[in-house]
């Protein structure tokens, strides 16, 4: 009798020390993939216009370069980028509106411009992306594609949801997988018409920006390779920039270089 009493007085000592676990989350009730993208475009239909500082970092065949980002744009393709070293010195200006590239590499005391051309593009953009997607990826204003995915699933296991679209011949144009408790885009694919990947993207870090941003992205090419991060510290919405915010213009003294398309 003694020893069934001392067995459950332990049991209750060790339940007592044992800290309570957290609720499990509830479950998801799955959604159709065409209500999945419409919550997601509604989260930044309001979304014009950005600012933040944070880390950038840019890997290439053709440059290396890392460094406190001060990034500000409009969508559809309007976008101003500098890039600081360590001690606040500018290692390079970034601006284009779609249709004009803007380049200054301080060092060299030169700003180059010219047409916005996937080349001309590349001081900071990825060749295989376009201004615009750029842009929207910077935000995570996903998905790039319009209208609702003919195709999609939701992986109870993982706890994402996997959408497709795809083009008229039936081919994938762009692959997107959500989280399904947050509703919240994780990760993506985007295909060219050969049907092989072109980009591919990573979002994470959900919680510390305004308005369900993420404060880390990754960008990542297969032809060219090249990887583009980005992790912020700040960001802010709809500031009230002005056109001349937007511009890079040519500090004293330094030479104007054309650039050809």
């Amino acid at each position: 009798m003694i020893f069934r009493y001392l067995a459950g007085l332990l049991l209750v000592v060790l339940a007592a020390g044992c800290p309570a676990l957290p609720p499990a989350p509830p479950p998801v009730a799955p959604l159709a993939p065409e209500d999945v993208a419409a919550r997601l475009r509604s989260r930044h239909q309001a979304l014009q216009s950005f600012q933040a500082k944070g880390r950038v970092t840019l890997l290439s065949q053709e440059r290396n370069y890392s460094g406190t980002g001060l990034l500000a744009g409009r969508l559809p393709s309007t976008l101003k980028v500098d890039i600081l070293d360590f001690l606040g010195r500018s290692l390079l200006s970034f601006s284009s509106d779609g249709q004009e590239v803007r380049v200054l590499f301080p060092r060299e005391a030169k700003l180059f411009h010219g047409p916005a051309s996937p080349r001309n593009l590349a001081a900071f953009i990825p060749p295989a992306l376009t201004l615009p997607q750029t842009l929207r990826l910077l935000v995570g204003a996903l998905p790039l594609n319009n209208g609702p995915p003919p195709v999609g699933e939701f992986d109870a296991a993982q706890g994402l949801y996997r959408l497709e679209w795809r083009a008229p011949n039936g081919a994938v144009r762009e692959r997107l997988w959500v989280a399904a408790q947050e509703l919240r885009p994780v990760k993506g694919e985007w295909y060219g018409e050969d049907g092989k990947v072109r980009f591919s993207f990573e979002l994470g870090e959900y919680g510390s920006l305004p308005g369900s941003l993420p404060a880390k992205i990754t960008i990542y090419t297969v032809t060219p390779k090249v990887e583009l991060r980005l992790v912020y510290k700040e960001m802010q919405v709809n500031p009230p920039l002005k056109a001349e915010d937007l511009v890079l213009q040519a500090p004293p003294g330094v030479a104007q270089v054309p650039l050809a398309p």
